[in-house]
C-alpha cells in the first residue's frame, strides 16, 4: 500500500447504541475499500476507524485527483478495490460559486468516472451527498422523494453527480449528509469554541434550519452499508434527528460545552439574520431538514438527536483536554477557559 494511505489520527469519540447495534450481524466478510478524499474531515475519520476491520486505501489528492476526470479513469484501473466511498467534492458554497468549472469537475464529472468504474467492476458505490440539493422554500421535512431544486452552484453540481452516479451505476448508494461536526474540527462546534475562546462574537444565523449530524455515528452507518450483505441503492438520507438553526446549534454547543467543563460560566449567541450575511456569494437554501425515517427503518433503530451525538462528542474533547484532539495540527486542542468574553444576549 503506497506509503501516505490510511491516515492516522485521533480515535473518534464512542458511538450511540443504535449506531453500535448496526455492526452486528448481517454483514459479509471484509472488504478493500478506497475512499476518496480520504485525508479530509469526514474520510479521514473513516479511514482510521476501518482500518482494523478492512483494508483501506484512503489517498490524497496527489496520489489520486479527482478535479482531474481523465487521469482518475485511468488511475482507478490500476487499483485493487471491491468498494469504493467517495467524500471528495468541492464544498464550500461560496468558492463553487467562484469557481463553477472545478465545481462541475469534482462534483459531478468525477463522480460520474467513479461509478462508472465501480460499474465495470461490479465494485460496491457509496458517494457522499448534501442537503444542499433542496431550495430550503419549505417548512417541512425533506424525505429522499422530495423535489430537489437546488439554488447555488454548488447544490447544481452535486445533484448533478447525484444523477451520474446513479445513471451510470444504479446499485450504488447516494448518501445525502448535512451539517457535519467531529473529531477532526473545521465544523461549528469548533469555531464556536474559538470564538468564546478568542472573544470573538457569538453572533449566529437565526432563520436557516438544517439537521446537525456527528461524524461518529455516521461512519458507523456507512460501514453498516459497505459491508452489509444486502446492500442499500438509490438516495438515502444520513443525519441525526431534530432541527436546528445556526444559533440553536451554537448555543447548544455553548450550554453543553459549559457543562462538560469546556467553559467555566455561561455564554450567550446573538442572532442574525440570514440576509445580514451580504458577503456570501452563494444564495443558501433556508430550510433543508431531511428526515431520516427511511435511515431508522433500515437500521431497525431509532436514530438519536443531534444534541444527544454532539453531548457525546464534547465529552469526548472535554475527556481529551490538553491532547491534539484534531490529528490535523491541533486545531481542537482545548483547554478550559476561565473567564471567556461571552457576548450577551
Amino acid at each position: 500500500m503506497p506509503e501516505g494511505w490510511a491516515r492516522a489520527m485521533k480515535a473518534a469519540p464512542g458511538l450511540h447504541d443504535s449506531a453500535r447495534g448496526v455492526m452486528d450481524g448481517g454483514m459479509s466478510t471484509a472488504r478493500r475499500i478506497l475512499i476518496l478524499g480520504g485525508t479530509g474531515r469526514l474520510g479521514g475519520v473513516l479511514a482510521r476507524e476501518w482500518q482494523g476491520r478492512h483494508e483501506v486505501m484512503a489517498p490524497g489528492r496527489r496520489l489520486l485527483d479527482a478535479s482531474q476526470p481523465a487521469a482518475l479513469a485511468r488511475e482507478l484501473r490500476a487499483l485493487e478495490f471491491d468498494t469504493l466511498v467517495n467524500t471528495a467534492g468541492l464544498t464550500s458554497p461560496d468558492t463553487c460559486e467562484e469557481r463553477p468549472d472545478d465545481a462541475a469537475a469534482l462534483n459531478a464529472a468525477a463522480p460520474a468516472v467513479l461509478a462508472a468504474e465501480c460499474a465495470r467492476r461490479r465494485a460496491r458505490l457509496i458517494h457522499l451527498s448534501t442537503d444542499y440539493v433542496f431550495d430550503g422554500g419549505g417548512g417541512a421535512l425533506l424525505d429522499e422523494d422530495a423535489p430537489a431544486r437546488p439554488v447555488n452552484v454548488y447544490g447544481r453540481t452535486k445533484l448533478a453527480g447525484e444523477k451520474a452516479v446513479l445513471a451510470a451505476c444504479p446499485e450504488a448508494l447516494v448518501a445525502r449528509v448535512s451539517w457535519l461536526f467531529g473529531p477532526r474540527g473545521g465544523d461549528v462546534p469548533a469555531t464556536v469554541l474559538e470564538r468564546a475562546r478568542s472573544g470573538q462574537p457569538l453572533d449566529f444565523i437565526e432563520d436557516k434550519w438544517s439537521a446537525p449530524t456527528g461524524i461518529a455515528d455516521l461512519t458507523a452507518w456507512l460501514e453498516r452499508f459497505v459491508t452489509d450483505l444486502r446492500p442499500q441503492s438509490g438516495v438515502l438520507h444520513l443525519c441525526h434527528t431534530g432541527v436546528a438553526t445556526w444559533r440553536d446549534y451554537a448555543q447548544v454547543t455553548l450550554d453543553l460545552a459549559h457543562a462538560a467543563g469546556l467553559i467555566e460560566r455561561p455564554c450567550h449567541t446573538i442572532g442574525r439574520r440570514l440576509r445580514e450575511f451580504s458577503h456570501f456569494k452563494a444564495a443558501r437554501p433556508p430550510f433543508t431538514v431531511m428526515s431520516n425515517a427511511r435511515l431508522s427503518d433500515v437500521l431497525g433503530a431509532p436514530i438519536p438527536a443531534w444534541q444527544e451525538a454532539l453531548e457525546r462528542h464534547l465529552a469526548g474533547i472535554a475527556r481529551h483536554r490538553g491532547d491534539e484532539w484534531d490529528a490535523g495540527g491541533g486545531r481542537n486542542a482545548v483547554t478550559p477557559i476561565s473567564d471567556p468574553p461571552c457576548s450577551k444576549r
